[in-house]
């Protein structure tokens, strides 16, 4: 299993970057579509609510509600569908009490010799701190994601 967070890096928009890649032991389809089905109707409990229309331009809308955390809801729109390869989204945090963050989501599904890596970027973060919050949460995505493979 390979993971990995790089150090703070300013984007020609000056927001920071946050990127996160994980390889697994199966083909990108099986990787890609367990990206799916974790948001599905077997879902972790973290996972509230998915309504996902899976095209270029859809909304895709999820709600959590993570131990120990405030629940939130992102507000996704889809900008890049192109199974098993490809996803990308416009994504905007709602938590109450907070100002939205907007960020966009691309995540590659890459086939190597005996596995598939995911390599995740989110951009558009105003601050350090705020990318931060995020990077503590796609671990535990990635680690759902390997459950729903595992299946």
């Amino acid at each position: 299993m390979l993971m990995t967070n790089e150090p703070p890096h300013r984007t020609d928009d000056a927001r920071y970057d946050l990127k996160v890649e994980r390889d697994f032991d199966a083909p990108p389809q099986a990787v890609f579509d367990a990206y799916l089905a974790m948001h599905g109707e077997h879902r972790p409990d973290w996972i509230v609510e998915s309504q996902l229309d899976l095209r270029v331009g859809g909304a895709w809308t999820v709600r959590f509600q993570p131990p120990g955390l405030k629940p939130f809801s992102e507000d996704r729109v889809l900008t890049g569908v192109d199974p098993p390869h490809h996803l990308s989204y416009a994504m905007t945090a709602i938590v109450e009490g907070a100002p939205t963050i907007d960020t966009s989501v691309d995540i590659a599904f890459e086939e190597l010799k005996n596995t598939t890596r995911v390599s995740l970027r989110q951009s558009g973060f105003p601050t350090v701190e705020e990318r931060d919050k995020f990077a503590g949460g796609w671990p535990g995505v990635l680690e759902a994601m390997g459950d729903f493979i595992a299946r």
